[in-house]
């Protein structure tokens, strides 16, 4: 785990089911409980009904379409086997209206013990001989049931035998309707069942987003220096769609499979014991190759996705930069290197796909190995008689639907180790301390203006100091401008005066409050900064300049772009204000940005200005527009100014010197020439010719 803005790094992650991470997700899964229980329920009722279609074509088979029964005979000299055989199923007998005939039906010749069978038809009890039981005759309660012997209806005509099996036929025809009913039912189930699974999982993942996207903004900006962009961006898209698709698809289908194998194994057992003990014995070692599997498949899966974030980060990274790639003729060499990331990726997806052809038709040769087993060992016993025809149908459609789950488990496992991984970076990613607000009071007052370094100390990376015990004071509306070669401080001092980044050492006061107790927000509403390079969002001028104030004042808008110069390129423009800058601002020139980025300061009314370099990329003319939209902006307020051109801070009420990250010199532009020090030395270089 990430600690002081880092986050986990990518295929460094613990168990392949946290359920720490699943109770971090319900904060999101909570409000949509009700649409998840309607979707369990119906999930429960299709899973019965599942069920109920292969014992109903079992009743079918067994009730309707082969019912026979076999003859009995009783003796006066009754042995101690008939005997036996009379006290368990005479009630079960039909009567033939012979006191010493009876006929046996078929369920109860199959319950017999096979021994006891073959001992009473050696004895002469049981014949071979098979009848055909007119339900009709037994349905009007006549005294004896008409039969027929199987041999003798096959004599007959064929509407012969619809007359006599007319109540079979439509007992028949009721199952075939009540299975039908079923499947409609079953596909309205269905459809209710996804549409409520995805509506909740899509307002789910949009939760989900949302939170991330506003934990990321508010991290500080020594998380992104540390981070790439493009994996940032891949956790906000591919790994919350990797968790959307472990809600919607297999948290669901997971409950389906379990009450699938469950009421699967149950109804397997009431319908034979011998032949589902039998089947079950493949059980170990289906789970001996599924646990082999899952330990493989999840540091593939996790290998994967670090390779996509390391293929999305290069993608961003090169497309940030195209112009650059362009103009130095880097396409070669970033080919190499696309390359050499997409063949680990493609590396990665092959062991995945290796794995999954290993698994899969392993498991399909067991299934078909095993149903195998169970047509020539059940069919033997249906020969036998000790077990019904439509009980062996039954079994193999339920030995089906026990292996079905099995068979899924390769997606939903693929689906599951993706999504407990985006999981893991999701909320690793949201477990990043936020910008640090010290202190419980926080002031929340207006800026009045005074800005004071007192023995600041700085490093980025807690090792190289770049401020080295900086103390200086700014009064409010004082204007003071940091000068200093490339490398000296200058903008790290701008990035902790924004808490940007927090002081190692010493303290920056504001109104001689230190920073850290004061609100964030309130403090950096207060100071307007623009930038050496000017950022601009897609979307139009007017956008870019009020920067999401809420309260559109055109007046004020005219107001602070005239103010600045930049309302005559503007009114140029073809559609004015409402001009489409483009990403970046790439349709305006860089003297055109920088005067936009003034008029987005003045918007602001800020009491503290910060200027970085801010005519440092434009043309002498542009230069001169800028610099007068500056003298403008900076009158009343307090401003620090850095820059390179020694021409542009003259008019500074003081100048600080900034050297190594140490203060050199600190005065008025006429005091440090007179000092004739490096200050003195630099100005005479600028304007030597």
């Amino acid at each position: 785990m990430y600690t002081d803005f880092g986050y986990i790094e990518e295929g460094k992650f613990g168990k392949p089911y946290d359920l720490k991470l699943i109770a971090k997700l319900w904060k999101f899964i909570r409000p949509q409980s009700l649409l998840i229980i309607i979707s369990l329920i119906s999930v429960l009722i299709i899973t019965l009904l599942d069920l109920a279609i292969p014992y109903l074509t079992k009743e079918a088979i067994d009730r309707y379409i082969i019912n026979y029964a076999r003859e009995l005979f009783i003796k006066d000299d009754q042995s101690m086997h008939i005997r036996n055989f009379l006290s368990r199923y005479g009630d079960r007998l039909i009567p033939t209206g012979d006191s010493q005939r009876f006929l046996i039906p078929s369920d109860v010749v199959q319950s017999m013990d096979k021994r006891e069978l073959e001992r009473l038809q050696k004895l002469g009890f049981i014949s071979e001989k098979r009848f055909y039981v007119n339900p009709v005759i037994a349905h009007d309660k006549k005294n004896f049931p008409e039969f027929i012997s199987l041999e003798e209806m096959k004599a007959l005509k064929k509407d012969k035998i619809i007359d006599l099996r007319a109540m079979d036929i439509r007992g028949v025809l009721r199952l075939a309707i009540i299975v039908i009913f079923i499947m409609i039912f079953n596909f309205l189930l269905n459809y209710l069942q996804v549409f409520c699974m995805e509506l909740s999982g899509q307002r789910m993942m949009h939760d989900l987003r949302m939170s991330a996207f506003l934990h990321l903004q508010s991290l500080p900006i020594s998380f992104f220096d540390k981070n790439p962009v493009g994996k940032l961006t891949t956790r906000l898209t591919n790994d919350i769609q990797n968790v959307h698709e472990m809600f919607s698809s297999v948290m669901v289908n997971l409950l389906k499979d379990s009450l699938l194998l469950i009421g699967t194994i149950v109804i397997l057992l009431q319908l034979n014991k011998e032949l589902s003990s039998i089947s079950f014995l493949i059980i170990p070692i289906i789970f001996f190759i599924t646990l082999i599997f899952s330990n493989k498949a999840r540091d593939v899966f996790r290998e994967i996705r670090k390779r996509l974030s390391e293929l999305n980060g290069f993608l961003q990274e090169v497309f940030s930069g195209i112009k650059i790639v362009q103009l130095f003729q880097r396409e070669k060499e970033n080919l190499k290197r696309f390359q050499n990331i997409n063949d680990r990726y493609f590396m990665a997806n092959l062991r995945q796909i290796s794995i999954y052809a290993l698994f899969v038709p392993l498991i399909e040769v067991l299934a078909t190995g095993m149903i195998g087993f169970i047509i020539w060992f059940g069919g033997g016993k249906v020969i036998q008689e000790s077990l019904s025809l439509g009980t062996l149908v039954a079994f193999l459609s339920y030995m089906r639907m026990f292996f079905q789950p099995i068979r899924d488990l390769s997606e939903k496992y693929n689906i599951l180790q993706s999504a407990i991984a985006s999981l893991e970076r999701i909320f690793s990613l949201m477990e990043n301390r936020k910008e640090r607000q010290d202190s419980a009071d926080l002031v929340r007052k207006e800026v009045d203006g005074e800005i004071e370094f007192r023995n600041v100390s700085f490093s980025y990376n807690g090792e190289e100091r770049v401020l080295k015990n900086i103390s200086f004071k700014v009064r409010k509306g004082e204007n003071l401008a940091i000068v200093g070669l490339t490398g000296a401080g200058k903008t790290t001092l701008f990035n902790l005066l924004e808490r940007f980044y927090d002081v190692d050492e010493g303290c920056i006061l504001v109104d001689g409050i230190d920073i850290k107790r004061w609100d964030l927000h309130k403090l950096r509403s207060q100071i307007g900064f623009v930038m050496q390079e000017t950022f601009l969002f897609a979307g139009d001028i007017e956008e870019n300049i009020r920067l999401g104030e809420k309260d559109v004042n055109g007046n004020r808008l005219r107001e602070v772009s005239r103010f600045v110069n930049a309302e005559n390129f503007i009114n140029r423009l073809p559609r004015g204000y409402q001009t489409q800058v483009g990403e970046g601002g790439e349709r305006l020139s860089a003297g055109e940005r920088q005067l936009l980025s003034l008029a987005r300061a003045l918007y602001k009314n800020p009491k503290i200005l910060i200027l970085d370099e801010a005519t440092s990329n434009v043309d002498p003319e542009t230069e001169r527009l800028v610099q007068d939209g500056i003298k403008r902006l900076i009158e009343g307020r307090t401003s620090i100014i850095i820059a390179h051109r020694l021409s542009t801070i003259q008019n500074a009420d003081r100048i600080v010197l900034l050297h190594k990250g140490r203060i050199l010199e600190e005065g008025s532009h006429s005091e440090l020439i007179a000092r004739k020090g490096v200050y003195y030395r630099l100005y005479e270089k600028a304007f030597s010719n």
